[in-house]
C-alpha cells in the first residue's frame, strides 16, 4: 500500500491547463486520467496516472510520462484501486479476496466511523474512516473523508497511512505524508480515446482481473 515510490519516480510532467469553473467529476472508467502533485520529503514533482481497465469495483492504472508508456516497461508501472482505496501492485501484490472486495464496495458512500478490516495484505492493516471534509478540486468544493490504513503499534514494517478520498466517487485525491509532505490530484479528466488494454503480460498479477 505503500505509494511512496510513485512521488519520487515520475517527474516534471506537465498537466493541461485546469478548468476555469466547476465541472462534473466523471466515472471510473478506461481513458480516466488522474494528475497529481507531489511535494514529498521538500521533493516537487508531478505526475499521470491513467485507468486502462476497470470493472465493477476496481481499477487498474498505470503510471503515464507524458502521453508515452514509461521507459519502465513491465508490470512495475501498473497497480489496481479497488474501491480507490485498497492500492495492489501489479508486480507481485496478493490480490484481495472477494469478501475483502465486497467490504470494500460497501464502504460507498463513505460514512464516518466505518471500519474493516484487510487480512490479505501484509500487517493486516485496519481502514478507518474518519469524518467528512472539503476538498478543492477542479475549480469547485467537494466532500472528501480520510480515510486511515491503520497498523497494529508493534508493526516495525509498515507505517499508517492517510488517504483522502471522495464521499460518494472511488477516488483517492490525496495521500497524506504527514512532516514528509502530501499528494494530491489536481484534475481528473477524460481521454477522446480509450487506451488498449494491456497485453496479461504486461499486466502481473492484474492480469487475473480482466478474466
Amino acid at each position: 500500500m505503500v505509494r511512496a515510490a510513485i512521488a519520487t519516480i515520475f517527474l516534471g510532467i506537465a498537466a493541461p491547463a485546469f478548468p476555469a469553473a466547476a465541472q462534473d467529476i466523471p466515472d471510473v472508467e478506461a481513458g480516466i486520467s488522474l494528475f497529481w502533485t507531489s511535494n514529498y520529503e521538500g521533493s516537487e514533482s508531478s505526475f499521470r496516472e491513467r485507468v486502462v481497465a476497470a470493472g465493477d469495483d476496481w481499477a487498474i492504472y498505470q503510471t503515464l510520462l507524458d502521453d508515452e508508456l514509461s521507459d519502465v516497461a513491465g508490470a512495475e508501472v501498473f497497480y489496481v484501486l479497488f474501491s480507490g482505496i485498497d492500492y495492489r501492485d501489479c508486480s507481485g501484490d496478493p490480490m484481495p479476496g472477494d469478501a475483502e472486495r465486497a467490504a470494500l464496495a460497501a464502504l460507498f458512500p463513505l460514512q464516518e466511523g466505518a471500519v474493516i478490516e484487510e487480512t490479505s495484505y501484509p500487517g493486516n492493516p485496519v481502514i478507518r474512516v474518519g469524518g467528512a471534509q472539503d476538498f478543492f478540486l477542479m475549480g469547485e468544493t467537494v466532500s472528501a473523508h480520510e480515510v486511515v490504513m491503520d497498523y497494529a503499534e508493534n508493526d516495525e514494517d509498515n507505517e499508517d497511512e492517510t488517504l483522502i478520498v471522495l464521499s460518494d466517487r472511488p477516488y483517492t485525491v490525496a495521500v497524506d505524508w504527514g512532516d514528509r509532505g502530501m499528494d494530491r490530484v489536481m484534475l481528473i479528466a477524460q481521454s477522446d480515446e480509450t487506451p488498449d488494454v494491456p497485453g496479461k503480460d504486461l499486466l502481473g498479477t492484474c492480469a487475473a482481473l480482466l478474466n
